[in-house]
């Protein structure tokens, strides 16, 4: 457990042309991976670099890109992508999401990059934005801001989260969404299953790491205010994971990581906020004089513990919760 995190530190902190750091300062994954292969180490000869933060990992891309022997590291990221500064110009307002990078892989230099198609950029979803005001930018509210938190954002339902085998959890997910009612999606948590199962596990067999370090960043989770685009004080929410995903992901890798390395995974702590409580519970602290509670931290606790226990036991970890 670090803070800050690390994975949008580049060689010299922030990249160049960069807007910010991302609140990072040393790319601590990358660190421990070059001090993994180095020569005078001898520690490993491959080391993978697996990051499941919500933002693309440009810092360690640029690090990665930058080693002296690339053959010995692998970097996968799959993140939120939405970049309009790429396709306009002129005077037009231009959104990004933060980093705005990690559109195309580097085959050559083991990178993969998965973009994964924010949930508010899906067709029927411009209409409902959240009613929850993000805590930082009071504005002014509209009449629907009494919603409960659990009505205001559009997911991807699971109908069974119990089960083991990728096909019929990506099956459950598209039978209970009318929204992914075909095989594939671009966006939410079929997405993010699909790229895991057909992008990450095989590319990571053929690599053979000998050590593998996760960026763990657990701002996909529903309602996080890490994945949300904020509009004027409310938010559209990018991705939509459960805890249960943190679970499948966390096996998917150590399945592999039994296989190459006797199991040897890092985990390291990335990104992670919690979601803006509801707007109800708002006005009534304000209307008591006090200020802003904070954000809710209960579904990021849940998902770092289910991370947490699938890095223990991997292959009970799904069923440990009901």
């Amino acid at each position: 457990m670090v803070r800050p995190p690390g994975h949008h530190a580049g060689i010299s902190g922030l990249l160049e042309g960069g807007e910010s750091c991302g609140f990072c300062i040393f790319n601590n994954v990358a660190a421990g991976a070059l001090y993994a292969i180095s020569d005078d180490r001898l520690l490993c000869n491959r080391c993978a670099i697996v990051d499941i933060d919500v933002h693309h990992g440009n810092g360690t891309e640029e690090i990665v890109r930058k080693c002296h022997d690339p053959s010995k590291l692998f970097f996968f990221s799959i993140h939120l992508y939405d970049n309009d500064k790429k396709k306009r110009s002129g005077s037009q307002f231009q959104y990004k999401f933060y980093p705005g990078t990690g559109d195309e892989d580097d085959l050559a230099l083991n990178i993969i990059n998965v973009p994964i198609v924010p949930l508010w950029k899906e067709p029927g979803s411009a209409a409902p934005v959240s009613s929850r005001t993000h805590n930082t930018r009071q504005k002014t509210r509209s009449s629907h801001d009494s919603q409960d938190d659990s009505n205001s954002d559009t997911g991807t339902p699971l109908e069974s989260s119990r089960a083991s085998d990728v096909g019929s959890d990506i099956g459950s997910i598209a039978a209970s969404s009318p929204r992914h009612a075909s095989s594939s999606a671009s966006s939410g948590r079929l997405a993010y299953r699909q790229a895991i199962q057909s992008r990450l596990l095989p590319a990571l067999r053929a690599f053979n790491p000998d050590l593998i370090i996760v960026s763990a960043g657990f701002d996909a989770a529903k309602g996080d205010v890490g994945n949300a685009r904020h509009e004027r004080g409310r938010e559209r929410m990018g991705l939509d994971l459960e805890p249960e995903d943190y679970a499948w992901t966390t096996r998917k890798i150590l399945e592999i990581a039994d296989i190459c390395c006797q199991g040897r995974v890092v985990s390291v702590l990335e990104g992670g906020y919690g979601r803006t409580p509801a707007t109800a519970a708002n006005r009534a602290t304000e209307a008591q004089g006090s200020s802003s509670s904070g954000l809710d931290r209960t579904l990021f606790a849940e998902c770092a513990v289910r991370h947490l226990h699938a890095m223990i036991d991997p292959y009970d970890s799904e069923n440990r919760f009901g």
